[in-house]
């Protein structure tokens, strides 16, 4: 997943999840823990919303939330599934989303 935004952008990353080379079955998944770098954690259900004919999570970023991360970083982004079962694993590094920066610092 190679993403970039610019601070101060409102938007919605789509998250495919896989664990051992497979896409997770949301019927298995109690909770998933959405990580950014280590300034911003979601979760799901809650925070994070599920799109099944996708098949991808959305995660929510408002313009105080990217406004709040370090310009020019390249954050990881990072996610664990605990399963129904009570199992928790994380998935493989998702990649990182590249943070722009912005002349304004205005929310809109």
């Amino acid at each position: 997943m190679a993403v970039t935004l610019k601070r101060g952008d409102e938007c919605s990353l789509a998250v495919g999840v896989a664990l051992n080379g497979q896409a997770v079955d949301i019927a298995d998944v109690a909770t998933a823990e959405f990580c950014l770098g280590k300034r911003l954690r979601k979760l799901y259900p809650g925070e994070v919303e599920y799109d099944a004919e996708a098949g991808e999570f959305r995660l929510p970023l408002t313009q105080e939330e990217t406004f709040a991360l370090p310009p020019g970083a390249a954050l990881p982004l990072d996610v664990r599934v605990k399963f129904a079962g009570g199992e928790v694993l994380g998935s493989a590094r998702m990649g990182a989303v590249a943070v722009c920066d912005a002349i304004s610092g205005e929310v809109l």
